[in-house]
């Protein structure tokens, strides 16, 4: 782009950027976006004006917080999308955290490791996740609301990495991740499967159409 239209791309990007702190049906569009601010082409001004698109047809995004009783556990849901990025090859992690019905916190971050198998990213994606939710959970500690986390998940090798004890064959994997283990047979953190349809997650890690961004809030609002 030229200067006059780069500058207006980095403009309206960073106002986008700005609305996808709440919501998360356009956080996995900025967060690509975000990766051409530097020199953005004629291609990344079409993909902008196909997310102003989005944004003039649904402006508003409503999240329900009703009442409800007590609630002692954290709802975490994590999902990637293994070289999503044709360029670099690098995956992207997405999370979605809630408090019984009640959304806490969403994210879409591309991982900072080439990951070299599906189950490799999905185990980075679910790490990112556990890390967030155990932040949460220690802010509530300090209110003196003792809480557990439900981890989910649609990747049935990650969890089965998480669920055993060492790397196995997977050695070019950073020993320091293997903390999410020792977590889970804590049962600090409880790890279960979630179908691949109905992971509200799965709108963080990759560019959906209408339809289906629409199911994935169903589960969160």
């Amino acid at each position: 782009l030229n200067d006059h239209y780069s500058t207006q791309y980095k403009s309206i990007l960073a106002r986008a950027n700005y609305l996808a702190a709440d919501r998360p049906d356009i956080q996995y569009a900025v967060k690509k976006l975000a990766t051409s601010m530097a020199t953005p082409t004629n291609a990344n001004w079409q993909e902008l004006k196909r997310l102003g698109r989005y944004i003039k047809g649904k402006p508003r995004l409503v999240i329900k917080y009703g009442w409800q009783k007590p609630i002692n556990k954290l709802t975490a849901n994590s999902d990637s999308d293994w070289a999503g990025d044709k360029k670099t090859r690098k995956s992207t992690s997405g999370g979605i955290i809630r408090i019984g019905s009640h959304f806490i916190k969403s994210w879409s971050k591309g991982q900072s490791t080439i990951a070299l198998s599906s189950a490799e990213a999905e185990l980075y994606a679910i790490i990112k996740t556990a890390s967030e939710s155990l932040g949460i959970m220690s802010i509530l500690q300090d209110w003196c609301i003792p809480t557990t986390c439900e981890l989910m998940a649609d990747a049935s090798a990650a969890l089965g990495i998480i669920g055993r004890t060492g790397l196995g064959k997977l050695r070019h994997i950073d020993t320091s991740y293997l903390w999410l283990q020792q977590d889970s047979i804590k049962k600090r953190i409880l790890m279960n499967k979630v179908l691949g349809t109905e992971n509200p997650a799965e709108m963080n890690t990759k560019g959906l159409n209408g339809e289906l961004i629409d199911l994935s809030l169903i589960h969160i609002s």
